[in-house]
């Protein structure tokens, strides 16, 4: 599993959070953020500004 900076959201408020741990699906629109077998974060990917993998 890896480590992640994402910045999301919209106009009116935009998120940026570092995940650590977690394996990215990117699938039918969506970006899915999972810790084991548990979605943790399900964002669509017009909001989804940056994600990038960190070291």
């Amino acid at each position: 599993m890896a480590r992640y900076r994402m910045v999301y959201g919209d106009d009116e408020q935009v998120v940026r959070e570092t995940f650590e741990d977690v394996d990215v699906v990117r699938e039918d629109g969506w970006t899915v953020l999972f810790r084991g077998d548990e979605a943790i974060l399900r964002v669509r990917d017009e909001h989804v500004q940056t994600l990038e993998q960190l070291d």
